[in-house]
């Protein structure tokens, strides 16, 4: 019996393998295409240039000047846009279809979290280690976060 068909269920995506193949998980126990939100949050440290960290493609290349409001909200509705149309476009085959998704600006971790509690998310699925997992661990830290912090179940996949 699946404990989490016909729920709604949360996949952050980071646009690695790891987490395109949490997609795959999730729609194979969510019982409709349409149970299942990919979500890509933008940290704005990266967006902005103040994280070497690699970030999104997207914003890559801002440098670190200082933003005025208007221009941070023109920003981050830039990218958001930029983002969705590109998620939409790596999932727009059949097997995909009904399929939600969604994005915004915030810290990784609390994006995920505030927007599982606003959406009423009954599962999580997140890969073990995102795109940036280049230290050793038993889990990465997004992942590990998102376990402690989370009022849903979350499904951590491993590598």
């Amino acid at each position: 019996m699946n404990h989490f068909q016909n729920t709604s269920i949360l996949v952050p995506f980071d646009f690695s393998e790891d987490s395109e193949n949490a997609i795959e998980t999730a729609i194979s126990i969510a019982g409709d295409n349409q149970n299942v939100t990919v979500l890509h949050v933008i940290d704005p440290a990266q967006l902005y240039g103040f994280d070497d960290n690699g970030g999104y493609e997207l914003g890559g290349g801002l440098g670190t000047a200082t933003f005025s409001g208007t221009r941070v909200s023109r920003i981050n509705e830039q990218h958001q846009q930029s983002t969705l149309e590109a998620m939409q476009n790596m999932f727009r085959d059949t097997i995909h279809q009904g399929i939600q998704f969604a994005t915004l600006v915030d810290d990784p971790v609390d994006g995920i979290i505030k927007y599982a509690s606003k959406h009423g998310t009954e599962l999580i699925v997140i890969p073990s280690h995102g795109r940036t997992a280049n230290r050793p661990s038993v889990i990465g830290s997004v992942a590990e976060k998102v376990v402690r912090l989370a009022h849903c179940p979350v499904l951590v996949l491993r590598r």
